[in-house]
């Protein structure tokens, strides 16, 4: 694995060692988990953005009583 440097600001510093030591895992598992969890839900967003635009999502369409 390389290495990625990544300033942070102190706050969010002290944030993340905190939540990792609460949680009982690293500051490098809690950033690799946050990395991953970013790059999931931004590749799950521009999926449904390209199938919205081509018309393949399959939507539920709701109607109201009486519509």
């Amino acid at each position: 694995m390389s290495d990625l440097v990544l300033p942070l600001t102190p706050e969010v510093r002290e944030r993340l060692e905190a939540l990792a030591e609460k949680i009982g895992r690293s500051v490098d598992e809690c950033l690799q988990l946050a990395l991953s969890e970013f790059m999931d839900n931004w590749e799950d967003y521009m999926r449904t953005v390209a199938d919205l635009e081509s018309g393949q999502e399959d939507r539920p369409v709701l109607r109201a009583v009486n519509d």
